[in-house]
């Protein structure tokens, strides 16, 4: 069943959780220093506003994707030249959802650089649900083979071409908790999320990793390795994340920290297992806060 348009920004930010900026970007990332060359630009009719696209793990693809108003500039052979590329795309599927709330979309059906690789299912969407500002959503299926997700948090655009963001599109994936930052010691079952993330080059231009990436068959697993009193015996579970949700989040509604537990950190070991679409992970272990009591964690009722 599809999910109201309505509700998809307030399911999608239930799932996310705050990290600092250490943690979740990195100022040094290669991806601040990326070749911003823009050969050739159209003529505006407003001021337009930059995103730079990096595809591939190599993120030597480089699409500029320049927003004019209510029209959208793509450069679709990845050539450096927004005049070549055909007219801009339009707003489509246009709703008004009250006084202040609408939604739209850009639709491309492929992104085609020189190399003969087609990057599909291009759909920028646009929304306000009565804010301040307009939010952006974009997914799109790098190689034709693996779906991603970017915006929804954060800042999408420049209006300055040399700071634009940077979204790399199929590049390593970082493996970050969703819902919560950290366990809590006690009875009750507790949903424990994960997402895959690449962290683009700042606030605003992380990629995520689509649950339709996957097949159903190939279910992430994560053991996790828990801190215990001084000289008590080794402790360690392994959860399957056999449920998705919410474009990105792979969860299971099972887990439960063990009672034995007590405060500290927790070391998780995350794996995919082999697929057809390789998915890379920058890395494959983290440490969790225990806590030995409720910090406002989320619960089964």
């Amino acid at each position: 069943m599809k999910t109201p348009r309505l509700l998809l920004l307030t399911v999608i930010a239930w799932c996310c959780v705050a990290t600092s900026a250490d943690e979740a970007f990195c100022t040094t990332n290669k991806l601040n220093h990326i070749d911003r060359t823009l050969l050739k630009e159209p003529k505006y009719a407003t001021n337009p506003k930059y995103s730079l696209l990096a595809l591939g793990n190599d993120a030597k693809v480089k699409v500029w994707m320049v927003e004019d108003g209510k029209r959208l500039f793509v450069d679709r052979n990845a050539n450096g030249d927004l005049t070549d590329d055909g007219p801009p795309i339009e707003q489509s599927d246009l709703q008004r959802l009250g006084t202040n709330s609408w939604d739209c979309n850009y639709l491309l059906t492929a992104i085609t650089p020189g190399d003969g690789v087609f990057h599909t299912a291009f759909n920028l969407r646009r929304w306000n649900y009565g804010h301040e500002e307009d939010t952006y959503g974009l997914s799109l299926t790098v190689d034709g083979k693996l779906p991603l997700y970017a915006g929804w948090f954060g800042t999408f655009w420049s209006t300055n071409r040399g700071t634009a963001p940077v979204i790399h599109f199929g590049g390593p994936f970082t493996p970050k908790l969703l819902r919560s930052k950290e366990f809590v010691v006690g009875p009750g079952k507790q949903r424990f999320s994960m997402g895959f993330m690449n962290s683009g080059s700042g606030p605003g231009t992380e990629s995520r990793l689509s649950i339709e990436a996957l097949p159903q068959i190939v279910v992430p697993k994560v053991t996790i390795e828990w801190p215990t009193v001084p000289g008590g015996a080794a402790l360690r579970t392994t959860h399957q994340l056999n449920e998705r949700c919410c474009y990105w989040e792979f969860y299971t509604t099972s887990f439960e920290v063990p009672a034995s537990a007590v405060a500290g950190k927790a070391k998780l070991s995350i794996k995919i297992p082999p697929t057809t679409i390789p998915i890379e992970l920058t890395t494959t272990e983290m440490e969790v806060t225990v806590q030995a009591q409720s910090t406002g964690t989320t619960r089964l009722p």
